[in-house]
């Protein structure tokens, strides 16, 4: 039998410029404002994730940080294969999360996440800006069968 889970793929915040280590960059103040605000909204949404994905650079490890104060027993995982990946790259890493996970989040950078939502949705491209949250409605029972039409936008937050 098939069940709905979603899955919540977030753009990291507005971050600094160093392109000496961009790696290493890190959160500006505006970036750190807009996560606070949409944590927020999340405290408000029925948004609750069993696990946070995110990449391992410190930009998208500040946003996860931030995020995740506000859920109760979430794991929180990073990934650094998740760092300026390919939908395909991200796709073979969500597909190691448990299948009894029902409501997954995604940290990660552009253009790669933007990416993956329009795949998984099939609906266009969806740019995604720094600090936006696509919920996405996904037609699965295990993470490996995440893909192109697989699920569809629920929500957008920003």
């Amino acid at each position: 039998m098939q069940s709905n889970k979603i899955l919540a793929v977030l753009r990291h915040g507005e971050a600094d410029f160093n392109f000496s280590n961009d790696f290493e960059r890190q959160l500006n103040s505006n970036g750190k404002s807009q996560l606070i605000k949409l944590r927020e909204l999340l405290k408000r949404s029925n948004l609750r994730p069993e696990k946070i994905l995110s990449s391992a650079a410190v930009r998208t490890t500040q946003t996860a940080e931030i995020i995740a104060e506000i859920f109760d027993d979430v794991t929180v995982e990073f990934d650094r294969t998740i760092y300026e990946a390919e939908p395909g790259v991200i796709l073979n890493s969500i597909a190691d999360t448990d299948p009894l996970v029902n409501t997954l989040l995604l940290v990660g950078h552009n253009p790669g996440v933007s990416a993956l939502v329009s795949s998984i949705a099939d609906q266009g491209y969806l740019s995604m800006q720094p600090g936006m949250l696509v919920i996405l409605e996904v037609h699965v029972n295990d993470w490996k069968h995440l893909g192109m039409g697989t699920g569809i936008v629920r929500e957008v937050l920003q």
